[in-house]
């Protein structure tokens, strides 16, 4: 390139100065593309003389090279040149970027026409980034070049658009948003590892609208949404997040929202996750359906999907904490049945062996703990548990005179043989009781006399992970106090 530079210089003042490169390693702003069609190519050139910019382009001829065009440009700098084809695929377009600010630019389409250079449109857009490619639309790769113009916002964040050249100027190429839009998302979730600020999630949720992906979208303008924020306004996010529900309504008559979400290391590699349940609305009521574990690898950036065994209920809710002993963060699910016993389903997931595998789930546990409740003479009731195999006798005389009189005799009786029961799990509490960092489940549940409301009181058990199963560490049951009667 050195005697390139050399050429342009015996044509040049001698005050005059070559141009470099903003981008990337400050290179010298010279280019060797055919821009004509000849099959030739031409040497192009940028330079500075008395506070204005110029292109000069050079054609070889015997050998020589010789001055062919002279362009003045715009601004104090250059920041991109190049030549690919944008209008026809047998034909460069010259692109230059004059530098007019910090971060800003001026962009420039030249291109040959008979038998003259002429400016294309626009004449006068401005952008802070470029990327120029060939990018794949619905049937691939076409043989032009799309061009991405990057406009900076704010922070890192960039307002982003792809256009490609027509006959009108630039014009929104729609068909390659799946493609290059995937990049930018990955660009906002990058940012996103160290900074966790609304207008980035709000810009990788455009990002994601753009590139179809219309479930992270919601995902990710949710989550703008609920960090408080005076850029975007609420207003612009509400927009933003009214326009992703229109399109997932026409993409799916039944879409999914997201219910909860929360983020942490849950691969054990270092990097954030974010852990989301998302699900399907019950129209006017509190009711989900359909509710899906999904998990975006901070690492990989790719979503992992986990549909749920039981998958609808209400008030769906996800913690996440280390049960297993390893700092890695465990994934605790709850999700309450709406049932006269309130119950609940619960599943706790750990990465193990480089999968996410099922390590709790609330139907295993209550055919594995079982019970029997049998009322006793004397005011009693005998709780027998199976798992651990214990017994505790409960004292009912905090019932009160009529509800002791409907089933026992004066002498303390029973009347006739009654038998209670333990319902299924009706909460699972993660408690750090060593406060080491590591949790334990605390489950709970409900021990019915004659009906579901005539509570007795709670089994208890705390469950540690033994390095294959939770297992009851210690069981109790906890009884309702009598009210003391002040006299």
């Amino acid at each position: 390139m050195t005697d390139y530079v050399n050429v342009i210089k015996n044509f040049l003042p001698p005050t005059a100065t070559i141009l470099k490169l903003r981008q990337p390693d400050r290179r010298n702003a010279i280019l060797l593309a055919d821009i004509d069609g000849d099959q030739e190519e031409e040497l192009i050139g940028a330079y500075r003389f008395q506070e204005e910019n110029n292109l000069l382009i050079f054609k070889k001829i015997n050998d020589q090279w010789h001055p062919w065009a002279h362009i003045k440009g715009s601004g104090y700098g250059i920041t991109d040149l190049l030549a690919v084809p944008v209008t026809d695929n047998s034909m460069n377009t010259l692109i230059v970027g004059w530098q007019v600010g910090t971060m800003w630019s001026e962009l420039n389409l030249l291109q040959w026409e008979n038998n003259d250079i002429v400016r294309l449109p626009p004449l006068n857009a401005t952008y802070s980034k470029l990327e120029v490619e060939d990018m794949p639309g619905m049937h691939g790769l076409d043989g032009k070049y799309e061009m991405a113009l990057w406009i900076h916002d704010t922070g890192d964040a960039y307002k982003v658009n792809v256009y490609r050249i027509s006959e009108k100027g630039l014009v929104r190429a729609k068909d390659v948003y799946p493609y290059y839009y995937r990049k930018v998302a990955d660009f906002y979730e990058k940012l996103l590892q160290t900074h966790d600020t609304p207008f980035y999630w709000y810009y990788l949720s455009d990002a994601q609208k753009k590139a179809g992906d219309l479930e992270q979208a919601f995902i990710s303008i949710e989550k703008a949404l609920s960090i408080p924020s005076h850029y975007p306004s609420k207003k612009m996010m509400s927009e933003k997040r009214s326009q992703i529900l229109s399109s997932l309504k026409k993409k799916e008559p039944n879409y999914q929202v997201v219910i909860d979400s929360k983020r942490g290391d849950v691969t054990g590699d270092g990097f954030i996750d974010r852990v989301y349940l998302t699900g399907e609305k019950t129209e006017g009521s509190p009711f989900w359906q359909n509710i899906t574990l999904v998990i975006l690898n901070g690492k990989t950036k790719l979503h992992e999907r986990i549909p749920l065994k039981e998958n609808a209920g209400y008030e769906p809710t996800i913690f996440l904490g280390d049960f297993t002993g390893n700092q890695v963060d465990d994934i605790l699910i709850v999700i309450s049945t709406g049932g006269s016993g309130g119950t609940i389903y619960a599943y706790v997931y750990s990465f193990m062996q480089g999968e996410m595998r099922k390590i709790f789930d609330s139907d295993m546990f209550n055919e594995r703990f079982q019970y029997e409740v049998n009322y006793q003479d004397d005011y009693k009731a005998k709780v027998t548990s199976h798992t651990p195999e214990k017994e505790y006798t409960l004292d009912l005389m905090y019932k009160g005179k009529e509800y002791l009189s409907e089933i026992y005799n004066q002498n303390g009786t029973l009347k006739e043989p009654i038998e209670g029961w333990v319902n299924p799990l009706g909460g699972l509490y993660p408690i750090d009781f060593e406060r080491d960092g590591t949790y334990a489940l605390n489950a709970v549940q409900n021990i019915a006399g004659r009906y579901n409301a005539d509570g007795l009181g709670y089994m208890e058990n705390v469950l540690n992970w033994n390095g294959h199963e939770f297992v009851s560490d210690r069981q109790s049951v906890s009884i309702f106090g009598e009210d003391i009667t002040l006299t």
